[in-house]
């Protein structure tokens, strides 16, 4: 019989033994980096009331863990709580035995009982949670760029950020956040993460006393036999004006003599129209003549489990904009303006409406520092009644996008 249930401060050591053996590149699998791993499980569970760990036992042996988040999303400007899973993983010995499935299903469960509405997570496999109802977000694109493709306009307001800034850089990021759609709030523990990383340089713009947008960055190698040919890793880029931006992407552009190339994850599509030359170095052409300039990658995936908890959450302005239509079939589809029900276009393939659906319009409200491409249309879904139909249906609104930034701030208008 399996149970899911908080994992004690007793099975720590087996926390880090499986997740060692799931995640054999994180070199854990050493005595001194399993050590330090169990040491970050232990803190995690006395220090952080926003994180646990969970294990599957079957009969009371740990056969699986994962760990939940709490955290609060910004959606149309409102803060809905919103839970997270990541670190999931599974005994050897007890592959193939549906233990990442049982796991999901208590998380689920879990965070439907407490009426958290949203949950989301990074996928190790994007197809096995689309079976389970989810639904991928924008896609992430990483430019490797040259610093003099950027801009210059100046960068007399850039400066050094240390820890004795930690409450400024809260601030900054959380003004952001509050105009972004689909970012999410931090806390000071997060902040800390950023600050006390010796090799993470932060810099920032600070305007009258007050930071109003920032820069974290690592040096990567850029050749393995020259020790000074070196690529610039963005880690966080959030401003809140065009005027901070400018300067940020000058304080990069000024870096030209010494760094080969800027490495930058951002969401935004329109990146590109900032540099002067956005090729990636690969020099490749795409049919005919196009440039190849960045890859691209899918990632956070969403679900919405508690659809009534969910528009609770939004208020009166997201309850004025739903439109609840009793089809002749009765099967009760209610959806936001410009939405568009799945079966329009699947119909062979999904047939009868399930008992009840609903497609949220959670496209990007833009704001200061993230209007222009972040604004699309996205269908989230749930699923009551008929299952099976509506994971077909979730595969239908998975092709839509949901503005998304979870604890990933890097992109640029």
């Amino acid at each position: 019989m399996d149970e899911i249930r908080p994992v004690s401060l007793n099975d720590i050591d087996e926390v880090a033994r499986i997740a060692a053996m799931a995640y054999p590149g994180s070199n854990l699998l050493g005595t001194e980096g399993r050590q330090q791993f169990a040491e970050r499980v232990k803190s995690t569970l006395e220090n952080d009331p926003n994180v646990s760990y969970h294990g599957c036992y079957r009969d009371g042996q740990l056969v699986g863990i994962m760990k939940w988040y709490d955290f609060s999303m910004y959606v149309y400007g409102q803060s809905v709580l919103t839970g997270g899973i990541g670190t999931v993983a599974v005994d050897l010995l007890h592959k193939k035995e549906k233990v990442a499935k049982t796991m999901l299903h208590g998380f689920l469960a879990a965070y439907r009982e407490r009426g958290i509405p949203l949950v989301s997570l990074y996928p190790f496999r994007v197809d096995f949670y689309k079976q389970m109802g989810f639904g991928t977000g924008s896609k992430i694109h990483q430019y490797k760029f040259k610093p003099a493709s950027l801009p210059y306009t100046g960068k007399d307001q850039i400066v050094y950020v240390t820890k004795e800034d930690k409450e400024q850089v809260l601030a900054c990021y959380q003004r952001v956040a509050r105009q972004t759609h689909g970012m999410i709030k931090r806390t000071e523990r997060d902040v800390d993460s950023l600050l006390n990383v010796p090799e993470k340089i932060v810099v920032g713009v600070r305007q009258e006393d007050k930071l109003t947008g920032y820069l974290a960055f690592q040096f990567e190698s850029a050749h393995e036999e020259n020790k000074i040919f070196n690529n610039i890793v963005v880690k966080e880029l959030v401003y809140e004006s065009r005027e901070a931006l400018a300067q940020l992407l000058s304080f990069l552009h000024s870096q030209a003599d010494q760094i080969q190339r800027v490495v930058l994850n951002t969401a935004d599509e329109d990146f590109h129209l900032l540099l002067s030359d956005p090729g990636n170095g690969t020099n490749r052409l795409l049919p005919s003549v196009y440039h190849e300039s960045h890859v691209s990658g899918v990632g956070l995936m969403y679900r919405v489990i508690d659809v009534p908890g969910f528009f609770r959450q939004m208020g009166e302005r997201h309850r004025e904009r739903v439109h609840a239509k009793a089809g002749a079939t009765g099967s009760g589809i209610a959806r936001l303006p410009g939405a568009k029900c799945p079966h329009q276009r699947h119909s062979r393939r999904c047939g009868q409406a399930a008992e009840s659906r609903v497609y949220v319009d959670v496209g990007g409200t833009g704001g200061t520092a993230w209007q222009g491409a972040w604004r699309r249309r996205t269908g989230l879904a749930t699923r009551r009644g008929n299952e099976a139909c509506m994971r077909r249906t979730c595969a239908g609104i998975a092709r839509k996008q949901v503005r998304h930034h979870y604890r990933q701030t890097t992109a640029v208008r």
